[in-house]
């Protein structure tokens, strides 16, 4: 089941995220990601949060259309995107698009690319989107379809990522180390359509930049 988490950042341009939500069976809105609601043509159907940065009128009308609600204390020890991960996981989505997760506040969009480690613990592939990056992480084997000629940055977020390779890269890796603190894996580019990359070890995130 595909799942998509809608939080509170910017989506500029609502009618290139509608891609992402065409074939979702389950949409959670963390708190003021409601207001991508309208934007999107889309209805939630779980809406999580302390509700301290949404529309209360907005609130009140997707209860009314049948919205489930949680609703958690503001003082809490998570952000509302990562208890709209957590939602969507347990809910038994497999695959999960978080959009509105980046934006102005670079703790937020840094915060949620740390949660999709929650994900890959379990097995659920997720993936950070918006208008001009599709950020996910892999502890493995990792198959994409950027496209030829397409950005693509590999960026540790363990201490060490061991035997990190790659094929269809124009700066190939043949088995290297990469460490936290280097720039060694940012701005690569696509040869082909479609690329690999495998580690032995730790964790990379692999974001595909677009203009």
């Amino acid at each position: 089941m595909k799942a998509a988490v809608l939080c509170s950042g910017s989506i500029d341009d609502y009618s290139y995220t509608k891609k992402y939500i065409e074939d979702v069976t389950l949409i959670v809105c963390c708190d003021g990601g409601i207001r991508h609601c309208e934007g999107l043509g889309i209805k939630p159907d779980l809406i999580v949060g302390d509700f301290d940065s949404l529309d209360p009128k907005q609130l009140e009308e997707y209860i009314s259309m049948g919205a489930e609600v949680v609703r958690v204390p503001a003082e809490k020890d998570f952000t509302d995107g990562e208890l709209g991960l957590m939602k969507a996981m347990e809910a038994g989505a497999d695959e999960i698009v978080i959009l509105g997760g980046i934006g102005s506040r670079i703790d937020h969009t840094l915060t949620n690319c740390h949660i999709l480690v929650k994900a890959l613990r379990h097995g659920v592939r997720a993936v950070l989107s918006n208008e001009h990056n599709e950020i996910c992480l892999t502890d493995g084997n990792l198959c994409l379809s950027p496209g030829k000629g397409s950005t693509v940055s590999l960026i540790p977020l363990t201490t060490e990522v061991l035997g990190v390779k790659t094929k269809g890269l124009y700066y190939p890796l043949n088995g290297q180390m990469m460490h936290i603190g280097e720039s060694l894996g940012v701005s690569n580019v696509c040869l082909e359509d479609d690329i690999e990359i495998s580690l032995d070890d730790g964790i990379l995130v692999v974001i595909v930049a677009r203009d």
